[in-house]
């Protein structure tokens, strides 16, 4: 859902729907309101939804095609006014088709574009600088990681963030830009198998010695013959019978 635009700032901004209807609720001074969703607003650059509806409308089998621009837009799934809205920002479409576009104007009241996958790419790229990323998920603060690594790992959360917005195309695209962070995986790889090669393991001997000692020999257990009714008869009435030199005792 987008509010077209923002009344004060004229900037585009995302609504945010925290649904919660049926498991929360607001409470106020004196007042309960049964659903407790939340609704936030944010600010989002218009250029990826430009990308999007360019990419539906002239992609096909991954090569572009010229497009007229009076065309762009009615493919997106909104209601008519945020459309109406969203189009009759000529700032903004300008800017997306100079950032992401090869344009040519066929008359004065027709010009066509075509998404050119160099400029593209060279605007997400600029999205998914190191710097653009918020501290809360700098999660790389060790002071012993080298810093091209930690650099390359920056980015790799910021082309993470940035490719919620994006088609499965151009993910794609953008991880073969940075070569899949080939470096930095090979890199994690290796730590983990320097971790798992310090870590020691308990074994069942230290809990219980000489059970499993490697030097001591395993005898198997000899099998033994289930008594028959008969032996265990004897044996029985052996343990009641006295010894015949007990006849000879005082």
């Amino acid at each position: 859902c987008l509010q077209l635009p923002h009344l004060h700032t004229n900037t585009l901004l995302k609504v945010v729907q925290i649904d919660m209807a049926g498991r929360r609720s607001w409470a106020g001074n004196g007042w309960v309101h049964s659903n407790g969703s939340l609704s936030m607003l944010t600010p989002i650059d218009p250029l990826f939804i430009f990308l999007s509806l360019l990419t539906q409308a002239s992609q096909t089998d991954n090569e572009f095609k010229f497009i007229d621009v009076n065309s762009i837009g009615f493919e997106l799934h909104m209601d008519t006014a945020s459309v109406s809205a969203f189009l009759a920002m000529d700032a903004v479409q300008k800017k997306a088709l100079a950032t992401l576009c090869e344009t040519r104007q066929i008359s004065e009241s027709v010009c066509v574009a075509k998404v050119d996958p160099g400029q593209v790419l060279t605007w997400l790229k600029h999205k998914c600088s190191s710097s653009r990323l918020p501290q809360e998920l700098d999660v790389w603060q060790m002071e012993t990681v080298d810093e091209t690594l930690k650099e390359q790992a920056l980015v790799r959360e910021m082309v993470l963030l940035v490719s919620e917005y994006l088609q499965p195309y151009w993910t794609e695209r953008l991880l073969c830009e940075f070569d899949r962070f080939a470096q930095l995986c090979e890199s994690e790889k290796k730590a983990v198998a320097t971790h798992m090669a310090a870590v020691i393991f308990d074994s069942p001997d230290s809990y219980t010695p000489g059970v499993a000692d490697p030097s001591t020999k395993l005898v198997p257990a000899k099998q033994v013959k289930p008594k028959t009714a008969k032996k265990r008869q004897l044996e029985r009435a052996a343990a009641k019978s006295k010894p015949i030199l007990s006849f000879f005792q005082k």
